[in-house]
């Protein structure tokens, strides 16, 4: 397990730097340099309250999903494009066990990815001198709400490029409707309702993708 965990990470290393470029870009223009001032979509200023006024949820929101989607497709239909699961599955671990590995690595590079940004940039804002608004911690609350339910997009990516459906016909459907859920928890106002929502339906997913990859031939 630890051997086919660190292939994951070695796999989706590029995904991951690509990524922790694009939320650099908007902490450096968010933090006053004009560095990539030039990129279509960025803030081009400091935003007068951190994590409140500005652009900084828009963009985040943007880059983590397309780091979601990203992640979910490279471990999931990358897989089948290469032709490697027979070669995984033949491996000495339970499917289910090898499935759950992909799934955990996947996600741990989601969550630490998207979590950094939000630390740096609220370090810098308590840091004195930096910017003249108020900054408490506990306005990152917006941040973590966005990227609470993250992995639902990962989840939906990754049952996407498993399932052995036509890629114009039924095989989107999961990715679909996690952001279709997306949406709807971005709506919501509180932890108590967003995060029991989001575990739970992580929780459904993570199911369904072990039963499709039981039950789905690889040959």
């Amino acid at each position: 397990m630890k051997a086919l965990a660190w292939k994951e990470l070695r796999e989706t290393l590029s995904i991951a730097v690509i990524a922790m470029l694009g939320y650099a870009a908007l902490l450096v223009n968010l933090m006053g340099g004009r560095v990539f001032y030039w990129v279509p979509g960025l803030p081009k200023q400091p935003e007068d309250v951190p994590f409140v006024s500005g652009d900084f949820a828009s963009v985040f929101t943007v880059v983590s999903f397309l780091l979601a989607v990203a992640l979910g497709f490279r471990q999931s239909a990358w897989e089948s494009s290469r032709g490697t699961y027979l070669f995984l599955l033949h491996r000495p671990l339970p499917r289910q066990a090898i499935f759950l590995t992909k799934l955990a690595t996947g996600m741990g590079v989601l969550l630490f990815c998207a979590g950094v940004p939000i630390v740096v940039y609220g370090i810098w804002a308590m840091t004195p001198g930096c910017h003249a608004g108020p900054f408490e911690w506990s306005m990152t609350a917006s941040a973590w709400r966005i990227l609470l339910p993250m992995p639902l997009v990962y989840l939906g990516a990754f049952l996407s490029g498993l399932r052995p459906a036509r890629w114009f016909g039924t095989r989107l459907l999961p990715l679909i409707a996690s952001l279709a859920l997306l949406i709807f928890m971005s709506m919501l106002r509180g932890w108590f309702l967003v995060l029991p929502l989001s575990l739970g339906l992580c929780g459904l997913l993570i199911v369904d993708v072990c039963f499709v990859a039981r039950a789905r031939d690889y040959a």
